[in-house]
């Protein structure tokens, strides 16, 4: 199987390893990770998924900023146009849903602060 971007080659601490430890402990941190997104997609309350959904958007535009630092690294691979749309769409995605699930939660809170009566 060949691998085309070696990610966790510009991770600090991962790059140190052995390639093929490296590879492995990069994809194996991966179960937990996905574990606790599944849990936290689906957690019974309303107030942890929206701070999830918060963090996840955060994550995305961080993510591509992240891109932009590490693209003058010497073991950065991903220069394909390909992935670069892919992640700068996700970046914007997450900004847009970071927008409107803030202006849902303005409005519920505006309603529930107007009385009846104002209505």
């Amino acid at each position: 199987m060949e691998i085309k971007q070696h990610e966790w080659r510009i991770f600090p601490g991962l790059s140190n390893l052995k390639e093929k430890l490296s590879y492995h402990l990069f994809v194996v941190l991966h179960i937990p990770l996905f574990l606790l997104i599944l849990w936290l997609l689906c957690h019974p309350s309303a107030y942890v998924r929206f701070w999830f959904q918060i963090c996840v958007d955060g994550f995305l535009m961080i993510h591509l900023g992240l891109h932009h630092f590490f693209k003058a690294h010497d073991k950065y691979e991903f220069t394909q146009p390909f992935s670069k749309i892919i992640i700068g769409l996700m970046a914007l995605i997450g900004l847009i849903h970071m927008i409107l699930i803030c202006q849902g939660i303005r409005r519920i809170v505006t309603l529930y602060l107007i009385s009846p009566h104002q209505v």
